[in-house]
């Protein structure tokens, strides 16, 4: 039976580039965090990758949707669009569409949330797949 998918938010950075870039199509990230996430296959995520993030800093280069979680990480299908979202319009579009104090950008250590289906819309308006 078909279920409807829910919407994350990832935080890519520079510490982990090098074993998991954000168009490699793995999330690294703690197991324990991940299976208390309900995260699963069908879901989406939107990729943002933080200041210290090369080539990408402060931006949401693309989306992906989970294939599988395996012990490595959340793997999922890289959907680069064609014009990166800045950091300014991510914010303002998950801010309009959030619960209040439902969202703590600031906070480290976890970097994996969920958000409302309405925030990603609102994150990826207007932008088109950058087909290969």
């Amino acid at each position: 039976m078909f279920r409807k998918p829910r919407y994350f938010s990832v935080v890519f950075g520079r510490e982990h580039c090098g074993a998991h870039p954000v168009e490699g199509g793995i999330y690294g990230h703690d197991p324990n965090f991940v299976s208390s996430s309900g995260i699963g296959a069908g879901d989406v995520l939107l990729l943002y990758c933080c200041g210290t993030y090369p080539g990408h800093a402060q931006e949401v280069p693309g989306f992906g949707i989970v294939t599988s979680i395996e012990s490595d990480g959340i793997h999922y299908q890289y959907f680069p669009i064609c014009h990166p979202v800045s950091w300014s319009i991510v914010q303002a579009s998950i801010s309009a569409y959030q619960k209040p104090g439902n969202i703590n950008w600031s906070l480290k250590g976890n970097f994996l949330r969920e958000i409302s289906g309405s925030s990603f819309r609102a994150v990826i308006a207007g932008r088109q797949v950058d087909w290969p």
